[in-house]
């Protein structure tokens, strides 16, 4: 009686083409991660692993900031209500065409950063700019 090992070949044309599949999904995972790290709070993702403690403290004062500018009836007012000792301060405010622009300059645990923040009625947009 004679006894053998008997091992199935495996069907290997799956297995080579699965990078093919899984490459590009990680390289668009990488640049997704690298594009929202950049600016976390104008993306909306202020938490770790994006996000330092002073992307949060950025985020805690752009939260006032909106709640404030939807708070308040006037376009005019929001310049003067958001302005806060040191912490924050309008650079510049400009009116056009119902959208109010502000470029406002934040005191963060690292330094300062600059926002350029869009006010309409209901809505504000902001962009990280350098001061």
């Amino acid at each position: 009686m004679r006894r053998a090992l008997v091992v199935g070949r495996t069907e290997r044309k799956r297995g080579r083409h699965r990078w093919l599949a899984v490459l590009p999904a990680a390289l668009v995972l990488g640049v997704a991660v690298r594009v929202v790290a950049s600016d976390p709070v104008g993306y909306g993702v202020p938490f770790w692993p994006f996000a330092t403690p002073s992307d949060r403290a950025e985020d805690r004062v752009m939260v006032e900031l909106t709640t404030t500018a939807r708070a308040l009836r006037s376009l005019d007012a929001v310049p003067r209500a958001i302005t806060r000792g040191d912490d924050v301060e309008v650079l510049q405010s400009r009116e056009d065409a119902g959208r109010l622009w502000l470029r406002v300059r934040l005191r963060v645990p690292d330094g300062v950063r600059c926002r350029e923040v869009g006010v309409t009625d209901a809505r504000v947009t902001s962009r990280r700019v350098d001061c």
